[in-house]
């Protein structure tokens, strides 16, 4: 060893010296039951309220958090067990014994409940949060008790009672109760026991869903969804935050290209007044002057009559089917007062991901609320100012209760974040019954495999595996790395780029959203459209190849002679060990 690694070592054992010399001195650690319960790290910030979203927790977890707010002690019980011989295979113990036939819902039971906040008048801080706790866990234990006497299950839903604290609030606060759903999804979206608990609040309070994001749909849809709505007497209103931001550059263009026009009008007529000036007057241009002015004066006659026409056109209340603007809405909340001098508060409630703080940034014209594509940014109520008569509460997104959904399209909707998506088949699976195979080629430049001219059928594994090898997306050992294709997949999904839009109830799906063909790479011949598909699959040798390789793998190939089997000689190697020699 030189003297530099000499060096080196006594320099690490110099600064491991002093590391142990600062433990010593630092903070003494003590036992947890001489610690303040501040000090303990148990999982909560007592600084800040618990404000995670909880939509899915592990049994244990579940089972904890559970007994920790009913603040009990609970006795594990084994259940739905059978005890068998090892040898015989007979049956001693049987829990199923007399189990009772699950029962199937009502369209009315189906309305799976909201939790409700109980009656506080007369009570203590203590006392109420206490009965919230009870009516909560209370609610918790309903449905899961719907779960296990009914054919359903009950998809993951919001289990932080703080997220429901703010609910309650926001609820209690607003005028005017807004549901923003997704309009591809709008039924998914919309609670109606919601709208009912509403009215449970105050009779005076009133209720609008807001269908966001209405851009994706076309006028004819939008048609359709409006005629289904008012059959059902439900207030609506189509809105679309995106949408709206680029009118609003066109206006800023047009504006700046006008005073472009007015300085150059202006430099105009300075030059004509400097070259009036040097040269005589004469009767002629004098007559010619008065007539223009007069057909300017009609001009701008006739140019105010139709800017008082078209005023008039834009004071025209809105059709049910139009994309409200920002000034529209303000006029829809002031609608729902009840006389003239009232201030009014309007709530925002609905999923995670639906745009609710996409909305109120909008109407406000400035980012006055953290927007983000992971659902579930915003984490409490807040109030902002839209004008001296109205009021906006932005609440957190809470997943509903439901029955009527998966968990596999509750990701693909937006609702669970994709980022922690585990298992990716069965999304990519549901996304493939609603997206054709010609839509995904030509969106990603793929080449599907193709049986006599026709698509094969297709699956999650054969479209991540085309996708990740076409963007080389690939994992350590070589393979096609299919989940992060995936999440980019559901994202596209999620944000409107590959389009699915629901049909309203009685309305057939292929002729309300129909996938345009579109023409994607055109190819010489058919062979080398299957070579691209092969490649993409990673797929070296075509499909006739492999099952003649497989037939001929098992054959010996060597030459065969007519006649009797000639007996081979077997040479002996060590002449010691043969028997014959020793007889």
């Amino acid at each position: 060893m030189g003297k530099n690694d000499g060096k080196a070592g006594t320099v690490l054992g110099r600064n491991l010296a002093k590391s142990q010399v600062q433990n010593k001195k630092g903070k003494k650690t003590f036992a947890e039951g001489y610690l303040h319960t501040t000090d303990i790290q148990d999982g909560y910030d007592w600084n800040r309220l618990n404000l995670d979203s909880v939509t899915e927790d592990d049994n244990y977890t579940d089972f904890m958090n559970t007994a920790e707010l009913a603040a009990r002690e609970f006795d594990e019980e084994k259940w739905n067990v059978k005890l068998l011989d090892a040898q015989t295979r007979q049956v001693y113990i049987d829990t199923n014994e007399g189990a009772i036939p699950l029962k199937v819902l009502s369209k009315e039971e189906e309305v799976l409940p909201i939790p409700r906040r109980p009656q506080w008048t007369g009570l203590t801080p203590e006392q109420l949060k206490e009965e919230e706790n009870k009516n909560f866990l209370e609610w918790r234990r309903h449905l899961a008790s719907i779960q296990e006497d009914y054919d359903c299950v009950v998809t993951p839903y919001e289990k932080n009672l703080e997220f429901w604290r703010q609910l309650w609030r926001v609820i209690e606060k607003s005028d005017l109760v807004i549901q923003i759903v997704d309009s591809r999804h709008p039924l998914l979206f919309r609670s109606q026991d919601l709208e009912k608990y509403v009215k449970e609040v105050s009779t005076l309070k009133q209720t609008l869903v807001l269908l966001n994001k209405a851009d994706f749909l076309t006028e004819e849809q939008r048609k359709e969804w409006a005629e289904y709505l008012t059959k059902e007497n439900i207030n609506f209103a189509f809105f679309s935050a995106i949408s709206e931001e680029e009118p609003e550059l066109g206006n800023e263009n047009e504006t700046n290209t006008e005073v472009g026009e007015d300085d150059e009008s202006d430099e105009d007529d300075n030059e004509g007044i400097s070259k009036s000036d040097e040269e005589e007057p004469n009767l002629e241009d004098e007559d010619k002057t008065n007539a223009e002015v007069d057909e300017d004066d009609n001009e701008g006659s006739s140019k105010s009559e139709e800017d008082g026409i078209e005023k008039q056109i834009q004071k025209k209340p809105p059709s049910n089917t139009d994309v409200l603007t920002c000034e529209q809405m303000v006029d829809l909340f002031r609608s729902y007062k009840r006389h003239q001098t009232e201030d009014i508060s309007v709530g925002f409630i609905g999923y995670p991901n639906v745009g609710k703080s996409s909305t109120i940034n909008k109407l406000v014209q400035s980012k006055k609320v953290k927007v983000s594509e992971t659902p579930g940014k915003t984490k409490h109520f807040q109030t902002l100012i839209l004008t001296d008569d109205i009021t906006l509460c932005d609440c957190p997104g809470l997943v509903m209760p439901s029955i009527c959904n998966s968990k596999a399209g509750m990701v693909l909707q937006g609702i669970l974040p994709i980022d922690q998506l585990k298992d990716h088949v069965p999304v990519i699976t549901l996304l493939l019954s609603f997206i054709p195979q010609h839509v995904l080629e030509t969106k990603y430049g793929l080449v599907l495999p193709r049986e006599i001219g026709v698509y094969a059928k297709l699956t999650s594994e054969i479209l991540l595996t085309a996708a990740g090898t076409q963007r080389g997306f690939m994992t350590a050992r070589g393979r096609p790395d299919q989940s992060r294709v995936a999440r980019i997949l559901l994202k596209d999904y999620v944000c409107g780029k590959i389009l699915y839009c629901e049909a309203p109830p009685g309305l057939d799906q292929d002729i309300f959203h129909k996938h345009e063909m579109e023409v994607g790479r055109v190819w010489k011949d058919e062979a080398d459209q299957q070579a691209e598909a092969r490649r993409l699959q990673q797929e070296n040798k075509t499909k006739a190849e492999q099952i003649d390789n497989n037939f001929f793998e098992g054959m010996s190939l060597g030459a065969h002679a007519k006649g009797k089997k000639s007996k081979k000689k077997t040479k002996v190697v060590n002449t010691e060990l043969d028997s014959k020699q020793h007889v």
